[in-house]
């Protein structure tokens, strides 16, 4: 009795807390055509007891961010390569508490048919920051497919060839917005 009893405590604290574990910055949809124009979700909720105060995405060769959705409350700012490409987004001055999430949102394409791994970088209250780059846990990087085109991945994807985003900026500048 005291054995079952014990087994219904575990499995009672894993429902409750199970969430949790799986709860890391993530990018919805996982799977889409190449050189389509898609908006993705990017979903960060909080995992500590300070709040998440800035998320960073890097973007690899080959994906082109083409526009930001503004997020009330927090401004973004953009960085771009040597070759004018925005290679990472950056959106802060807001807070998600503990038992918040929050959803930022951009539209991209990617170039070429294979995996795309996007590095998050989550930051707790002024300066302890997470690092969700790795390729599988402990924290693991936002990763999505990309499939030949025409392979039905991805609903409301489009082929248009919409322009990269209109964001005034040099070479390895940072732009702000908000």
């Amino acid at each position: 009795m005291r054995h079952s009893i014990r087994i219904l405590l575990l499995v009672i604290l894993v429902a409750a807390f199970g969430g949790d574990l799986a709860a890391h910055v993530t990018v919805q949809p996982k799977e889409v055509p190449v050189k389509s124009s898609q908006e993705f979700l990017v979903r960060v909720p909080t995992e500590k007891d300070l709040p998440t105060t800035a998320v960073r995405l890097v973007f690899p060769e080959g994906f082109e961010l083409l526009r930001i959705r503004p997020t009330a409350g927090w401004k973004y700012e953009l960085e771009r390569d040597a070759n004018g490409r925005i290679s990472t987004v950056t959106w802060s001055g807001g807070s998600i508490g503990r038992a918040e999430y929050e959803v930022f949102s951009f539209m991209a394409r990617s170039q070429a048919e294979g995996t795309v791994t996007i590095e998050a970088y989550q930051t707790y209250g002024k300066d302890d920051v997470v690092a969700w780059v790795n390729s599988a846990e402990p924290r693991p990087a936002p990763q999505i497919k990309v499939l030949p085109a025409g392979s039905g991945a991805a609903e409301g994807a489009t082929t248009d060839h919409a322009a990269p985003a209109a964001v005034p900026a040099t070479a390895g500048s940072p732009v702000m917005n908000g």
